[in-house]
Order: structure tokens, then C-alpha cells, then sequence
């Protein structure tokens, strides 16, 4: 990623950071962000972020406040864009994506204390999305060096229930092969 795409991806999320934060709204970084904290950094081009179900509306009209124009209001997730700049808003209305959110840790992020969800939430995250998709190739690849880089630490308990509840014990053999 280029030293300016950074800059912009951080301003952005400087923001975004400050207004959820002066409404009171509890988020974290979920996607490529998230990644990056965790310690694989890797080119990413939006902001995902969680928040709880019923401070979607909240996350919304700070959106729209700061000047982006809603994309798709899901129930699930809401995608907003404003120029070049995106992001996603994933809604926490289960009680495993609640419970997520709120064992969100703050990792310093380029220079910023921001929430992230533990690693191994965000590996459950990414079997769901390539459960959900599975031409996204990057989940796989950003699950691969998860492993890599905290294989020793995971609580693989939780990150196993993850694989099972979306019937992929497969593909946890193929990522920790891949990951050796």
C-alpha cells in the first residue's frame, strides 16, 4: 500500500473513530484492519469495522453526519461510501459476534489505540465470509497467516468451534497445513 492510500485509510479511520466515540457508540475493526493489528499487514482499501445491532441507526447517522451516502442498509451489515472512501458496518445482533465485540481489546494501529476483536474471532469472521463466498480467496490467505503468526497462542478450542459451525473442519486441516 502506498505511503498516501495509508495516510488517507488512517485519516479516515481517525474520524470515523472520533464521532463513534463522541456518540457513545462501542465499535471495533473487524476485515484487512483488523489484520493488520493482529500482525499481518497487508494492502486494504476500506474500513470494517462491528458494531451492536442496536447502534446500527447510531453508526448510520454518524455516517450520513460525516458526508457518506449509505450503499446498502442490511440488516446485517450496512456499506457506506463518501468518494473513494468506503466502509462496512457489520451489525452484532448473535451472541457470539456480541460476545466478540465486546472481548475487543484496543491495538495500536498506525499511531491510534483502536478496538479490535480478538484473532480468533476475526479467523471465525473469515471462515463465515468464505463460507458465505467462497471465490474470497484473501480469507483464506489471511486465515493462513493468522496461523502463521499466532498459531502458538490461538485458543484453538474457540477457533475450531468456529470451522464446525459452518461445517469446514476441511478447510481448518487445509489452513494449518498451509500455515506450517
Amino acid at each position: 500500500m502506498s505511503q498516501r492510500s495509508d495516510s488517507l485509510l488512517t485519516a479516515q479511520l481517525r474520524e470515523l473513530d472520533t464521532a463513534l466515540r463522541k456518540r457513545k457508540i462501542l465499535y471495533a475493526a473487524i476485515g484487512g484492519l483488523a489484520v493488520n493489528a493482529h500482525g499481518f499487514i497487508r494492502a486494504t482499501r476500506d474500513i470494517d469495522l462491528m458494531v451492536m445491532a442496536e447502534d446500527a441507526d447510531g453508526a448510520r447517522a454518524t455516517a450520513l453526519d460525516l458526508g457518506y451516502q449509505l450503499l446498502d442498509g442490511g440488516i446485517e451489515i450496512s456499506s457506506y461510501v463518501r468518494g473513494l472512501q468506503r466502509f462496512d458496518v457489520m451489525h452484532a445482533r448473535r451472541e457470539i459476534s456480541r460476545g466478540l465485540l465486546a472481548r475487543a481489546a484496543d491495538v495500536d494501529l498506525n499511531g491510534m489505540r483502536i478496538p479490535v476483536i480478538p484473532v480468533e474471532g476475526l479467523i471465525g469472521l473469515k471462515v463465515q465470509a468464505y463460507n458465505d463466498n467462497p471465490r474470497r480467496l484473501q480469507d483464506v490467505m489471511d486465515m493462513i497467516e493468522l496461523f502463521r503468526v499466532h498459531g502458538r497462542t490461538l485458543n484453538m478450542d474457540e477457533v475450531r468451534s468456529y470451522f464446525r459451525l459452518f461445517d469446514r473442519e476441511k478447510l481448518l486441516d487445509d489452513v494449518l497445513r498451509a500455515a506450517r
